[in-house]
């Protein structure tokens, strides 16, 4: 009795209007952006600053392990678990490459290598340590380019690390890093939302093949971050303006260390475990609506912010048309016009998913599948009430289609990595699913039903 009494006056507490006027939020919202900002902006710089010797000798000790698993291995010979060790490789170059110009100037332009054959990439990695090492002029393969659009703050673990370390090393680093934070989500959902969330949780990140993600330094950053996230909301009640600026400091981390990998994990897993905590749950209703599409809008503002930022810096620092690329390479990943010689409009990207179920006989039993989970839910329904109640938590789940669909030539070119994304839908269709339904509610419909028929 006396926890449900401070349970009801937490949530009370917690729902209850805020006194902070919008000028005062919008006020801390610009602080949140501009500090955490600052504050990656700083920790770049100084990885840039690093000595890049140890750096390559390290790098080199990373080559061979790259040029025997291939660029694009695939763990059981299955798609979607193919690593991407491609773009691992070109961020190596850039940390080898990082002291070839002063710190600002290396952390602005970005500068990574082309190669004639990109097949090669990993030997060419090596054919640049080694020039790199003997004075050397670098091979005519090698041509520089400024991949200057993105912050690459990633390098903010990844040169230190390589400092001390070769590149399986980091990927140890990675695995406990990750290892710890997920530990971390569970322990607080299982203390602020029950075991059974902290189940459904473990469940949709296995089913996205989170054991692998580790494996790339590219894979790892969303995941990282927004596991992170998820531990900050489970370790004490927070109000909907405190996710809110959380979630703007999530969108610039995001912008500032991806690239373009899964972003949307980094604002629907915070989200979604936010709207499962106790205060959240017990006053649950479309209301809450409000609170998640106000969080995405802070979100995208870190986001597009932070990474409109770079442009306009790396523009005015390195005289290159940095804003102009951004905006082509936008246009790319949202309208490409083909990929693979096939036009990309919406009629013919669901033909060519028809035509790759049907090529593997996976249509008709993933049809099968989706009238019986539809007949489930109608069955198992818990009524009206409980729909209003999930209602926050299925606008959640649909953040992951709506992202991989506006980025849908991006989504679809990498589609092997993008899918991972799905991890936000899985979790909160489960939590919305599991405050919908019950099994119970329908074995009771059929028992009646049977009992009519007999009648």
């Amino acid at each position: 009795m006396l926890f449900g009494i401070l349970t009801t006056r937490r949530v009370n507490l917690l729902m209850q209007p805020c006194k902070v006027s919008a000028p005062a939020f919008l006020a801390r919202a610009a602080l949140a952006f501009f500090a955490s900002w600052a504050v990656l902006f700083l920790l770049l710089l100084g990885a840039y600053a690093l000595p890049g010797a140890p750096v390559r000798q390290n790098i080199a000790h990373s080559a061979p392990t790259l040029q025997r698993e291939g660029l694009y291995p695939e763990f059981f010979g299955f798609k979607l678990f193919q690593m991407d060790n491609y773009t691992d490789t070109v961020m190596l170059f850039e940390a080898a490459s990082a002291d070839e110009t002063a710190p600002l100037t290396a952390m602005m332009t970005n500068t990574a290598y082309n190669v004639d054959n990109f097949e090669t990439l990993a030997d060419d990695l090596a054919a640049y340590l080694a020039a790199r090492e003997a004075g050397e002029p670098l091979p005519d393969t090698l041509e520089p380019f400024s991949y200057a659009r993105y912050w690459h703050g990633y390098l903010i673990w990844l040169r230190p690390l390589l400092c001390l370390m070769p590149y399986t090393g980091v990927r140890v680093v990675q695995y406990l890093v990750l290892a710890a934070l997920l530990a971390g989500v569970l322990w607080g959902l299982r203390r602020q939302a029950g075991w059974r969330a902290a189940v459904r949780f473990a469940a949709s990140q296995a089913l996205v093949s989170v054991f692998f993600v580790p494996h790339q330094v590219q894979f790892f950053t969303c995941f990282a971050i927004a596991y992170a996230g998820c531990c900050w909301v489970l370790a004490k009640p927070r109000g909907v303006r405190q996710l809110a600026l959380a979630l703007v400091v999530l969108g610039v981390a995001t912008s500032f260390c991806d690239l373009l990998v899964t972003p949307i994990l980094t604002l629907g897993l915070p989200v979604a475990v936010w709207l499962l905590c106790v205060p959240q749950r017990l006053a649950a209703g479309p209301r809450q609506c409000a609170a998640v599409a106000a969080g995405s809008l802070c979100w995208g503002v870190g986001y597009g912010g932070c990474w409109a930022l770079k442009w306009v810096l790396a523009g005015a620092i390195t005289g290159q048309d940095v804003i102009g690329d951004a905006v082509r390479q936008i246009g790319v990943r949202t309208t490409g016009a083909t990929w693979h010689g096939m036009e990309l409009t919406w009629g013919n990207i669901l033909q060519f998913v028809l035509d790759t179920l049907h090529s593997r006989g996976l249509f008709w039993p993933l049809a099968a599948v989706c009238v019986l989970a539809l007949a489930l839910f109608a069955l198992c329904l818990r009524g009206r009430q409980a729909l209003a109640t999930a209602l926050p938590l299925g606008l959640t789940a649909l953040m992951a289609p709506a992202w991989l669909a506006l980025l849908r030539t991006h989504s679809i070119q990498h589609g092997w990595f993008t899918w991972r994304a799905l991890g936000v839908t899985l979790f909160a269709g489960l939590a919305f699913v599991s405050i919908c339904c019950s099994w119970k509610t329908g074995l009771r419909r059929l028992t009646r039903r049977g009992r009519q028929q007999e009648d």
